[in-house]
């Protein structure tokens, strides 16, 4: 998704002005013309300009949209929601973002327009969702299904942290251990067993020469790595190619990939129902849903997938003909189409795959702790087979002299 700052004419002739999140260039004129503005002017708007605007987080967004959603319910007019709101918020950017929508909207624009001006703080899928809720009145619904969504996602999110958390932490202990060990302890025993003639055997010698290693090169294996880091970051920023690599890799991970691809189709199940009931068509819910998966790989299959339809497939053959997803998208998107009830059909989808991605994670939780456990051990089990084992046989000779 790229951003373009824009002018153009609403129909009463005035002047406006704001920032348009679009695929490339030329749907420009055909997104503003849907909102009664003829172009006048358009021009990039790259990432440092928009991040002056305010960077929301996922909690901002759920807050902003559960506080709009109790308020508009309750009969209270968006402005007077939108200045509370800002009023109750102590974070700059919030406040920032949200005065600047109150201003847009006191010229005249819509909700969505204006928040289609701040990308660093509503999606493209926020942006539509509350285009449909005010073209069909329903905006109340929208934001209650939009603060159920949001908080669902959060939840997920929540629980992958949790289950990274202690192997990570058990993992950079792990770490510090070995630096200790082979830098300083497994040296000084070694130095004291070659100075009393005892014979090393192959492990022992192994484990000093790793100690060697990592003694001597240590400064430069850290930067190696910080250095690996940075250019592969930098690579798949700006390599299309790379990254579609890197994203189809990452879900063919050992344990973690297939808990990754059950969380994002039961996303994007979940997001296809409530675009698709809210009243967007098929068409533009797998084009905002490309951006939901946030994975190159399925973006790009559900890019081919729209294609397929807009030549006059049926959904279930063009999901069917798709070799990176399940089979049981394709039959339950038929049972969809026979039923006449295709966001039904997606919501069973995103309740079976969140299903199971919370066994999966549950799984994935129980077995990282041993995984972990039985790692310490095994390096634990070297060195001190390579540093006592020839302390103990030096003792044993010492002892039989007497």
């Amino acid at each position: 998704m790229k951003y373009f700052s824009y002018r153009a004419l609403d129909v009463s002739g005035n002047v406006s002005t704001g920032t348009i999140a679009v695929q490339n260039p030329l749907e420009i004129e055909a997104t503003l013309a849907a909102s009664g503005l003829s172009v006048l002017s358009w021009r990039r708007a790259y990432a440092a300009g928009l991040r002056s605007q305010g960077k929301w987080s996922r909690r901002d967004l759920i807050d902003f949209i559960f506080h709009l959603e109790q308020l508009v319910c309750a009969g209270i007019p968006l402005l007077e929601a939108l200045e509370e709101f800002k009023n109750a918020s102590d974070k700059r950017a919030v406040v920032v973002v949200t005065g600047r929508l109150i201003a847009d909207i006191d010229t005249g624009k819509k909700l969505s327009e204006a928040c289609a001006g701040y990308p660093d703080a509503f999606s493209p899928l926020v942006v539509g969702l509350l285009g449909v809720g005010e073209q069909s009145g329903t905006l109340d619904t929208v934001l209650h299904d939009l603060s159920e969504l949001l908080k669902w996602q959060d939840e997920t999110v929540s629980r992958v942290k949790r289950v990274m958390i202690y192997p990570a932490f058990v993992a950079m202990v792990l770490l510090v251990v070995i630096m200790f060990v082979m830098t300083w302890l497994v040296p000084g025993l070694i130095s004291f067993v070659k100075s009393a003639g005892a014979e090393l055997p192959w492990h022992t010698k192994a484990l000093l020469s790793t100690s060697d290693f990592v003694s001597d090169y240590w400064r430069v294996i850290g930067a190696i790595g910080v250095g690996v880091y940075i250019a592969a970051a930098v690579l798949l920023k700006r390599s299309e190619a790379l990254r579609l690599r890197f994203d189809a890799m990452v879900l063919r991970l050992p344990l973690i990939g297939p808990v990754l691809f059950k969380i994002k189709l039961a996303r994007f199940s979940r997001c296809v129902a409530m675009m698709y009931g809210a009243g967007i068509s098929v068409i533009d819910t797998l084009k905002l849903s490309e951006g939901v998966v946030d994975n190159r790989l399925l973006g790009n299959t559900l890019r081919r997938v729209r294609e397929r339809i807009g030549e006059g497939e049926p959904l279930s053959d063009s999901f069917g003909k798709s070799s990176v997803l399940p089979p049981m998208v394709a039959r339950m998107v038929r049972v969809g189409e026979s039923t006449g009830a295709i966001d039904n059909a997606f919501n069973q989808l995103g309740y079976f795959y969140d299903r199971e991605s919370r066994d999966s994670i549950e799984k994935l939780e129980q077995g990282i702790g041993p995984a972990m456990i039985v790692t310490v051990g095994i390096i634990m089990m070297w060195v001190v087979i390579s540093v006592i084992g020839p302390i103990y046989d030096l003792v044993f000779s010492m002892s039989g002299q007497f």
